[in-house]
């Protein structure tokens, strides 16, 4: 049986884009992150944040269950505890990782144990709020999350500083207020009903939340 990766995010049907890119180095930029930090990808998919964090001068590594991407190491998050020794990295990154979790005590206990002292967990999961119409149209979806929930769920774990916020994930409101502003104007529809192809309406409805929390 296929992984969701592979079905899901076929290289001909999405091609690698900016966007791992510009995503990166915004967060780069909001945590303040430097060059030659240790940074796991945890559940990297197909890589595309793995190679982007190295681009931006990280040592970069990534763990995933789908081996689809060929730098990263293969072990299933639920089950397996993480092949690095604790307090390894500066930095842990995952981005819609969590809600596929069975096992999310574990996979946030394995994430706490190899960050360095001071190291930051930055976390990215669907906005529930505004994802619930179409939350389970990937059928490996477990848990929904809201920005409340976020919080609770790092605080729960030990993190000190925890930060929840929705994150719209387009690089053009990230610097534009009127951008911000249009973007706020097109949420007013409502929660999303379908996946759009314009992606100014589809990521200005379709949010994420952004958690962050340093040990």
């Amino acid at each position: 049986m296929k992984n969701y990766v592979e079905v899901a995010y076929q290289k001909e049907e999405k091609p690698f884009g900016e966007y791992p890119l510009q995503l990166a180095a915004y967060l780069f930029k909001k945590y303040r992150l430097k060059a030659g930090m240790r940074a796991l990808d945890n559940g990297c998919g197909r890589g595309e944040f793995l190679h982007a964090f190295g681009q931006l001068g990280l040592e970069a590594y990534g763990t995933d269950i789908s081996g689809y991407c060929k730098e990263a190491r293969v072990l299933d998050l639920n089950t397996e505890a993480l092949p690095f020794e604790d307090h390894f990295f500066d930095v842990v990154f995952t981005k819609s990782v969590l809600e596929h979790m069975e096992n999310t005590e574990r996979y946030i206990t394995e994430m706490y144990r190899v960050l360095n002292r001071g190291g930051i967990l930055i976390m990215l999961v669907p906005d529930w709020e505004t994802q619930y119409l179409i939350f389970y149209q990937d059928p490996t979806h477990i848990h929904p999350y809201t920005k409340k929930s976020v919080e609770r769920l790092l605080c729960m774990s030990d993190f000190k500083e925890v930060r929840a916020e929705k994150f719209i994930q387009l690089p053009a409101v990230w610097e534009s207020r009127f951008m911000a502003g249009l973007s706020r104007l097109v949420r007013l529809a409502g929660p999303v009903k379908k996946i759009y192809r314009n992606k100014f309406i589809r990521f200005s409805r379709e949010l994420m939340i952004l958690g962050s929390g340093i040990k």
